[in-house]
């Protein structure tokens, strides 16, 4: 008994030491990911950008595109900060800049952004305004949320599947 005992205690304090940082490396690098939708932080549905139908059908159909709502992240790790580049495209813009973030904290934070072209579609707008606004991250190597804060200091969430 005191054996099963022992050996229990072991087991869970070799567990709460195992290291519970991220690979950002594994996360961002090599894909192209393409946003799935937005929401706000803690629900799993599109947050309702339009004020009709026919705006959201438009976005939609644009989301659908392969070539749009993408991002891709080139980077290098450094001290267990990942940092590097990265380029977005919404419908009609362009985006790029630089990132970076902490494996251990998840914070994430992007900076010298510049934009090509405009947007007028709502989803493309939010798009735009996330990458300019990133707070944190949150995902794995196939699905990567990252968070921003909008106009209204509202957190939302850009959902995106790695291709």
């Amino acid at each position: 008994m005191k054996y099963r005992l022992f050996t229990l205690l072991t087991v869970i304090l070799l567990l709460n030491s195992c290291n519970t940082e991220d690979d950002v490396l594994e996360i961002f690098i090599g894909k192209t990911w393409k946003l799935t939708y937005i929401s706000t932080e803690n629900l799993h549905k599109q947050y309702d950008f339009w004020n009709n139908d026919q705006e959201s059908e438009l976005s939609f159909n644009a989301l659908r595109q392969s070539d749009t709502f993408i991002v891709v992240f080139e980077g290098t790790d450094l001290n267990g900060m990942t940092s590097g580049t990265f380029n977005a495209k919404g419908i009609r813009a362009t985006i790029s800049g630089q990132w970076n973030a902490n494996g251990e904290s998840h914070e994430m934070q992007t900076g010298n952004t510049q934009i090509n072209n405009s947007e007028t579609d709502k989803l493309a707008q939010a798009f735009i305004t996330g990458f300019q606004n990133v707070i944190r991250y949150d995902g794995d190597a196939g699905n990567l949320y990252i968070y921003y804060e909008d106009n209204n200091k509202s957190i939302k969430r850009m959902n995106f599947k790695a291709q």
